[in-house]
């Protein structure tokens, strides 16, 4: 085939990996907004309830106020408070995260119905017709390994682009799980000094104030996560028979999403365990990403043997 006829085909064939993309993206993204909006109603009734614990509590009754008394109302009070705080996270992250699915899926929505896509499948025909005629007009064997060769390059950078966009965002996620942790080592210093040295009103506020801050990082860190394993999938998507990619050797979290670690931030040990959570995450995080540099270096090796084969045939 010819040089020209060559890169027509690769042009082409990229623009539709890059069209069937989208489309697959926007399926995705459109059943996990369904999904996070059902769960976003579920959790807003679920505050509702414990809101409404909470001022139940708070109104006279002869048997409130012996409660009062007895003690056991402040007791009472304490762990309506804590589950209705609880609730509230919950609530919270879920409709930052309902937000960040509607925002997906409007540019993913914007990127399909972009013009140079709508007639994709009709120059490709047009090309397919040309393709065979020039083929019966020429040496079938040597344009047979020939185009053998165009192929495979196509689906090789193909997959080096998703293996660079997975890149990209693995290291976004690693940034984002850095933060988060350092956050939270703050606040598991304040927590202990409070919980185990009697830091007092000040370090209790201290404490809060640093938990309350890690709420946004621990989401963008989740928001990062989300994005990654999106990420990774097309990765696994783009694996070929020529040039595979196991799924095991990419996809080897056992707890990618953390939603509701810090249900109970008044706990100095759940401070501990959701830092933990994050530093297994972030250690899993690097691991993958040190395969995906292993695996685009190969698809750079595997390019260069192309490239020589090509040339030896066009040399013959």
């Amino acid at each position: 085939m010819n040089q020209t006829m060559q890169e027509r085909q690769m042009a082409l064939t990229m623009k539709r990996n890059e069209y069937a993309r989208v489309c697959r993206r926007l399926e995705d993204a459109q059943k996990q907004l369904s999904e996070a909006e059902s769960e976003n109603r579920r959790l807003e009734r679920a505050l509702t309830k414990e809101q409404k614990d909470v001022m139940d509590l708070g109104k006279f009754s002869f048997l409130n106020k012996l409660k009062e008394w007895t003690g056991s109302l402040d007791t009472r009070m304490e762990k309506e408070i804590s589950e209705a705080a609880a609730a509230e996270v919950a609530y919270n992250e879920s409709v930052k995260h309902v937000e960040d699915l509607e925002y997906e899926v409007s540019v993913l929505k914007k990127t399909a119905a972009n013009p140079e896509y709508v007639y994709l499948e009709e120059e490709w025909e047009a090309f397919i017709e040309e393709k065979e005629l020039w083929i019966r007009m020429n040496d079938e064997t040597s344009q047979a390994t020939l185009q053998k060769i165009a192929d495979d390059r196509v689906r090789i950078r193909s997959m080096m682009r998703e293996l660079d966009e997975a890149l990209e965002a693995g290291e976004k996620a690693e940034r984002a799980l850095d933060r988060a942790i350092d956050k939270l080592s703050n606040a598991e210093g304040l927590s202990m000094w409070d919980t185990f040295l009697g830091g007092g009103l000040l370090v209790s506020a201290l404490k809060y104030s640093e938990v309350n801050s890690s709420d946004d990082l621990v989401h963008q860190a989740q928001r990062a996560l989300r994005h990654y394993e999106t990420e990774l999938m097309d990765v696994q998507e783009a694996a070929t028979a020529s040039f595979q990619v196991n799924r095991n050797d990419i996809f080897t979290f056992t707890d990618l999403f953390f939603d509701n670690i810090f249900s109970d931030f008044a706990v100095h040990s759940r401070i501990t365990e959701g830092k933990q959570k994050l530093n297994d995450v972030l250690q899993d995080v690097r691991q993958v990403q040190s395969r995906l540099r292993h695996k685009k270096e190969a698809s750079e090796a595997e390019l260069v043997r192309l490239d020589a084969d090509e040339k030896r045939i066009l040399l013959s």
